[in-house]
This record gives C-alpha cells, sequence and structure tokens, in this order.
C-alpha cells in the first residue's frame, strides 16, 4: 500500500496510539470530584497544555484552548459562536453584520457563514484567485461595508492546492478598519507543517485538528484569545452541563485528546526534521512527475504555498477514473477535500483558485507527511504513466 492522501487523514503515530491506550484506563470522568474523576482532569489538563503549547500561545496570559470533536465543530463554534455574541441590530441598510470569508474555504467555515446570510447578515467573499488573498478587493470590502464586520474569516492553507494565505495582513486590514471585529483562521492544514502561532497571523480563534498530525480521529480544537474573552465575544453553540469553560458541553473524548496532545508534543520536538523530509520528498516527486509524466500541469500557487500539498492536472482523463486505477494498484490519492469528495460537486476551491471546469474535472490532489518513503513517490508516478497510458488508449478506442 502507498498512502499520499494525509490532507484527508494521518495514520496515528506509535505515541499517539500509546497515548490513547493510556488514557484507556484514566476512565473516569473529568468533573468528577473524586480522585478518578481528578486523575482524568489533569490529564485533560496536561494535553491542552501541550496543544496551546505547538499552537505557539503563551501560558498562563488568559487564551483559552477548547476541545472538540473535530476540526469542524471548532469551525462552527468560532463562526456562529462570535455572530450570535452579541444583540445585533439592523444597520440602516438591514444588515445585522458583515461577515467575511476568502472564496475556496474548507465547508465547515463556508457553510456556517452562509447560514449567517439567511439570519440577516450580509456576507462577502474575497478572492483568492492562483492561491493568494485579494487585499485590494479586502480593503474596498471594508471601506465600502454597509455594516460593521463582526466577522472575518481566513484559512492559513487551502486543503486542496497548498496555498498558503497572507492571513497576517488580512487580519491587519480587518483590524484597521473594524477594531472589535473578530478574525477567525482555519489553521487545520497548516497546524504542524508550517511555523504560525496565533499572534503571528493575527487571529483571534484558530482551528487546529488531530488527525491531520498522526492522531486518531474524534478531537479538534479551537484556540480562543484572551480579548475574545474579555469582550464576551463568543457563545456557545452546544449546550448542557458547561465542560470545557462553559463553551462545549458534553463530556470529554479523553483518550483521543491525549492522543492529540502527544503527537502534537511529538510534532513539535521533530518539526525542523520532518518539514524538511516532506519538502524532500515534494522535490522528488515534482522531479519524476515531470520525468515520467510530462503532460501532467500543476495547480500551482503564484505565491507562498506548502510543501505537503500538489494538486495537479491529468489531461483528457477524469479525476474518479484515474483515482479507481490508482487505487485498484494500491495507491492512494485524492481528487480534493475529503469532506465533498463524495458529493460530486466541483470544488469550491479549484474554482475560486481559477481553474476551469474541465481542468478541476481531472485534478488530483497528492498530500505527502514526513512517513512517506521515496518507494511511495515513484510507485505512485509509476502507476500514473501506466493509467495515462492505458485510459488514454481507451478513450481513442
Amino acid at each position: 500500500m502507498h498512502y499520499l492522501d494525509n490532507s484527508a487523514t494521518t495514520a496515528p503515530s506509535e505515541k499517539a496510539r500509546a497515548a490513547f491506550v493510556r488514557a484507556l484506563e484514566i476512565w473516569g470522568n473529568p468533573s468528577s470530584v473524586y480522585s478518578l474523576g481528578r486523575d482524568a482532569h489533569s490529564l485533560l489538563e496536561s494535553s491542552r497544555q501541550s496543544v496551546l503549547k505547538a499552537l505557539g500561545a503563551k501560558k498562563n496570559n488568559g487564551d483559552l484552548l477548547i476541545f472538540t470533536s473535530s476540526g469542524t465543530e471548532a469551525n462552527n463554534l468560532a463562526i456562529t459562536g462570535c455572530a450570535f455574541s452579541k444583540e445585533r441590530r439592523p444597520s440602516p441598510s438591514g444588515s445585522l453584520g458583515t461577515v467575511i470569508m476568502g472564496l475556496g474555504e474548507h465547508p465547515s467555515v463556508e457553510n456556517p457563514v452562509l447560514q449567517l446570510k439567511k439570519h440577516g447578515f450580509t456576507v462577502e467573499g474575497i478572492p483568492t484567485k492562483s492561491g493568494m488573498l485579494d487585499l485590494e478587493y479586502l480593503e474596498e470590502v471594508l471601506s465600502n461595508a454597509v455594516s460593521p464586520v463582526v466577522l472575518a474569516a481566513f484559512m492559513l492553507v487551502n486543503n486542496e492546492t497548498g496555498a498558503l494565505y497572507d492571513v497576517s495582513s488580512a487580519s491587519a486590514l480587518v483590524k484597521r478598519y473594524f477594531p472589535d471585529a473578530s478574525v477567525h483562521c482555519d489553521a487545520v492544514q497548516a497546524f504542524m507543517k508550517t511555523p504560525f502561532s496565533p499572534s503571528s497571523i493575527g487571529a483571534d480563534t484558530v482551528t487546529v485538528s488531530a488527525h491531520k498530525i498522526h492522531a486518531p480521529r474524534g478531537a479538534g480544537a479551537l484556540y480562543v484569545s484572551k480579548s475574545i474573552i474579555t469582550r464576551k465575544n463568543l457563545v456557545p453553540v452546544t449546550l448542557g452541563g458547561g465542560q470545557e469553560n462553559g463553551f462545549r458541553s458534553g463530556t470529554e473524548n479523553l483518550c483521543a485528546i491525549s492522543a492529540f496532545a502527544a503527537a502534537a508534543e511529538d510534532s513539535l520536538e521533530h518539526f525542523d526534521e520532518n518539514v524538511e523530509r516532506t519538502a524532500f520528498l515534494r522535490e522528488r516527486l515534482d522531479s519524476e512527475l515531470l520525468s515520467v509524466c510530462p503532460e501532467i500541469r500543476f495547480n500551482r500557487p503564484s505565491g507562498n504555498s506548502v510543501c505537503d500539498i500538489c494538486s495537479l492536472i491529468v489531461p483528457g482523463v477524469r479525476s474518479e477514473t484515474m483515482l479507481n486505477f490508482l487505487s485498484a494498484n494500491g495507491i492512494y490519492i485524492s481528487a480534493g477535500s475529503a469532506c465533498s469528495a463524495r458529493s460530486k460537486k466541483r470544488s469550491g476551491a479549484l474554482e475560486a483558485f481559477g481553474t476551469s471546469a474541465d481542468d478541476a474535472d481531472s485534478t488530483l490532489r497528492i498530500s505527502l507527511s514526513y512517513t512517506n518513503t521515496e518507494e511511495d513517490i515513484s510507485a505512485l508516478t509509476s502507476a500514473l504513466r501506466q493509467g495515462l497510458d492505458r485510459l488514454a488508449k481507451k478513450k481513442g478506442q
């Protein structure tokens, strides 16, 4: 098996697996006050500090980390919880407030934002053609806003193209025009792949996810700045017993959270070497693709990008057809985001990137991890070559 779909999910590391199993023995409810519960609570809080440290958050400065079940839940909490944190009165235009997002965001950001539009908020999309946030367009939107901007959401790394967006500059613009606006960043594909911290990108809330960094599925987290807490700019979306400082009710998945923390600690310790290894594999991948499959074209971002995500176009062959061929040969990649792959809708990320409908229908995503090998790369490029020859031959018959 050659697995090169690490942006969809990653294989849990040995340290994450071990932490998961150890947590099974600490099965008390973290909210219970007796010793078994206190032990669980202690593990929960130490895990929280580990993820905060990996995020680059300063210790004991009032920032929060809210554990959730996934990155999707964390994004929903950040967007919906911010929008409804205050009583919103309609502006003269009738809008409850303006919400800004980059075009091509993950569905877990886009869909909650579009839901806000139904409630009376004005929604503005910022172009991301060729993988770059259009900052001039953003400033135009800000200067002409029909109602105060209450929230802006920009992903740090696009999950389909690997584009690394200039969230720092976008955040600075938003804050210049609307100092009280909240800036949210979906950093799921950036966490432990490229250096950043909430302060370095100017984000008030940041989403990360466990299963993208070699921990099991079932845990995500939302970083919340002290400023958001002080200004009461976030309210819970899931109501109940008041766990996670009252922001996310429900008994915490301690096994998944403990594994998340272990993976974060390990990734932080080996960050430089992991990035270096992934960059080496990406260079190998690009070189072999250009040599073995010269007809392939790349969706290369014009600006900065991460090395682990490679988006390419296989001319004349539908993505699904090629994926089936590769899968039959034990090679696993994707056509885009795993969250929307089964819907068979046109990729919003590729559309925002500027990819034509025909090219989007023939686009593949290869996503690497430091755990991949040179053999994985060679197996992929060889199978792609075979697939191109065979599928093209069938098409011409």
